[in-house]
């Protein structure tokens, strides 16, 4: 489902966290083409030939430019500039027809079986789909188009097929929009990317400024991009960065190999007032389905406080230094917000107040050996951490409401910093290390990784992709090519004995 370049970003900021080589962490990309194969940051010719000047986008502007017509022949609103760029002169309507082959009745998997069950957004329609995420066959699901931006709802905008790469054959909604027009702009260009960010095809719109990072694909290293998107791993969200393709919950607090979790009580103290999903436009089922999935999820999230303060408590006792300590600290905060978020989020969709009891921690152990600390480190966080910010990201492209795009951009932005903390601390504690200890971890890696590579346990009677509700043979695809792409390969690096060639294998997988 993701092809070679798949969560190379996320790669990227780990092995940067460990001092390591990008050799070392097998982020040698062999080919010079634009890691946004279907991008629209600029030529895309122009970046096959270049290692990129990363010296910042051009001040030049738009020179030239032509209108770019629909297929019937119609302005589509957008201008095309003599170096590639695009960006948005005037919004205009789109044809809302979706052109796609209807739902047989016999597929195995369906979300739906007409076109009357899709009715989350407008324009919906019931469509039969090919194996998708891994998925053992043919599935029936809803697909949505747009006619104009007041359809997409505040901060997206309705593009019209034939401007970009839309990722589908019909008018799809933007994943972002910080402009919709250039007359919303100072620089008087509201530019538009259409990016693969190895998940999903992320269109963005934002403002052209001389502060931007790039301009063009040139501008980049080979295997990035010039696009903007709802979140950036190497940039601020809403400018144009130097983007990779990558696919992003958190630190649980285990027991005896289970998650601790608070019980849910009726309370409003744990819910933020700013978090308003769309919940008008959904069907009482997904609505529900929401309820019980961000129950969950913010429960895990309050418990990884928990966890988070034993991690402090083990890390004193091993002595660890001051960054390390205080990171872990700014962590435990991360997670109380996210757990605020989670809860606001449950509690809008049941539409009654969910936070959470009180946190049994009876039997919570407080071990500081060594190779207690390292096991748990690498299960719980080296793995788990990676992965839950691999999960964010991929579902910060893919859910429709902004609200619910911003959230996830957010805790994606967050578990990413988690597991670098996660990888520096495993570093740390290795320094010096004999080569037992050593052999020790690379078994934990072993067995975190074994166990993490099957599909989760989720039996979800409601399967909604655009509202994040992922299947778990979804979940289990995502987390595989996580720990294929990121956490294998960074493991290998920082165990291998000095001087060792590390595999470079998992590129071309």
């Amino acid at each position: 489902m993701h092809d070679r370049l798949a969560f190379l970003s996320l790669r990227l900021s780990l092995f940067a966290a460990l001092g390591l080589s990008a050799i070392a962490c097998g982020s040698t990309v062999e080919n010079g083409g634009s890691g946004g194969s279907a991008g629209a940051g600029g030529d895309p010719s122009s970046s096959s030939s270049s290692t990129g000047s990363s010296q910042g986008g051009s001040s030049a502007g738009c020179v030239g430019g032509m209108p770019i017509l629909l297929a019937d022949g119609t302005d589509s609103g957008y201008v095309r500039c003599d170096d590639g760029t695009i960006h948005r002169a005037a919004a205009v309507a789109c044809d809302p027809a979706i052109e796609a082959p209807a739902c047989e009745g016999t597929e195995e998997y369906k979300q739906c079986t007409t076109d009357a069950d899709c009715t989350a957004q407008p324009h919906g329609k019931c469509i039969h789909r090919e194996v998708e995420f891994e998925s053992p066959g043919p599935s029936c699901g809803c697909v949505y188009s747009c006619a104009n931006d007041a359809e997409c709802g505040e901060g997206s905008v309705c593009v019209c097929p034939g401007v970009v790469n839309n990722g589908v054959a019909w008018s799809h909604c933007s994943a972002v929009a910080k402009c919709t027009t250039d007359a919303d702009c100072p620089s008087g260009e509201c530019g538009i990317t259409s990016f693969n960010d190895g998940c999903f095809q992320q269109i963005g719109l934002a403002c052209r400024a001389d502060t931007d990072a790039c301009r063009l694909d040139a501008d980049c290293m080979a295997g990035f991009s010039c696009a903007t998107l709802p979140y950036s791993t190497v940039g601020m969200p809403g400018t144009f960065n130097c983007e990779t393709q990558n696919c992003a919950i958190g630190r649980p607090l285990l027991v005896a190999g289970a998650a601790r979790t608070a019980p849910a009580s009726a309370r409003v103290d744990w819910i933020l007032a700013e978090i308003t999903p769309d919940t008008a436009s959904l069907e009482p089922s997904i609505r529900s389905a929401l309820a019980d999935a961000w129950t969950e999820i913010a429960a895990l999230e309050h418990a990884s406080v928990a966890s988070f303060a034993r991690f402090t408590l083990q890390l004193m006792a091993l002595g660890a230094p001051p960054e390390l300590l205080f990171a872990a600290q700014q962590a435990a905060a991360d997670e109380v917000e996210h757990a605020r978020v989670g809860y606001a989020l449950a509690s809008r969709y049941a539409d009654r107040p969910i936070g959470p009891s009180k946190l049994d921690l009876a039997g919570v152990p407080l071990d500081t050996d060594l190779r207690v600390v390292l096991a748990s480190l690498i299960e719980e966080a080296c793995v788990g951490e990676t992965i839950g910010a691999a999960e964010a990201l991929s579902l910060a492209g893919i859910v429709r409401d902004p609200v619910l795009r911003e959230v996830h951009a957010r805790i994606a932005e967050d578990e990413q910093r988690h597991a670098e903390l996660a990888w520096r601390t495993l570093r740390f504690l290795l320094a010096g290390a004999d080569e037992d200890t050593r052999r020790f971890a690379r078994a934990a890696f072993d067995r975190a990784i074994e166990a993490a590579s099957a599909d989760p346990s989720i039996r979800r009677a409601v399967v909604a992709e655009d509202v994040g509700l992922l299947s778990s043979k979804q979940i289990g695809a995502l987390r595989r090519q996580a720990l294929r792409d990121v956490v294998r390969p960074c493991a290998d690096a920082l165990l291998a004995p000095p001087g060792a060639p590390v595999a470079l294998a998992d590129l071309n997988a």
